[in-house]
């Protein structure tokens, strides 16, 4: 399906998770996708890394809840976990005694196909939020990737299945 013109390489992003709100974080793209020459980018996997800001050490709160996602497109707000843009998704759940009691991280394992997804959009969207009081909250996310080239028709479907999002 595709034909690899790099080598892996990672991309790196932070956004804010002590928000009640969303955060976002946009990553463009552009500078590896292109249309004309029927290229995307490859995304092999995705590391997400929960952190405290200040002093870089393990977030110690207690009774905290964060979900971070990673969504081919722009968007503003988390989205729904059957959307067809997601890509990865992690979540944190802190319990009141400052014990990570829930860790989730489903979607790397399951990227689209064996080596991973491909994406076609100019713009990579992180959104990034948590529940209550939590202070200097910060998640890193690490995108391992690589620029494909597709065939027509694979290119053509991917590119008709993200104007159809």
């Amino acid at each position: 399906m595709a034909k690899s013109m790099t080598n892996s390489f990672y991309i790196r992003r932070t956004v804010n998770v002590d928000s009640d709100s969303p955060v976002v974080t946009s990553i463009d793209t552009s500078a590896y996708v292109d249309p004309a020459d029927r290229q995307g980018i490859m995304i092999e996997s995705v590391d997400y890394i929960f952190y405290n800001r200040v002093d870089n050490l393990p977030l110690q709160s207690a009774s905290e809840y964060i979900t971070v996602q990673l969504l081919t497109g722009a968007y503003t707000t988390l989205q729904a976990f059957d959307e067809e843009d997601l890509i990865s998704s992690a979540g944190l759940t802190i319990d009141s005694n400052g014990t990570p009691s829930m860790d989730q991280n489903q979607f790397p394992d399951v990227l689209g196909s064996k080596d991973g997804r491909v994406v076609v959009d100019d713009v990579l969207s992180v959104i990034g939020e948590g529940r209550s009081g939590l202070l200097n909250g910060e998640c890193a996310i690490i995108i391992k990737c690589k620029v494909v080239k597709l065939a027509q028709k694979d290119y053509m479907a991917l590119a008709l299945q993200t104007v159809a999002n």
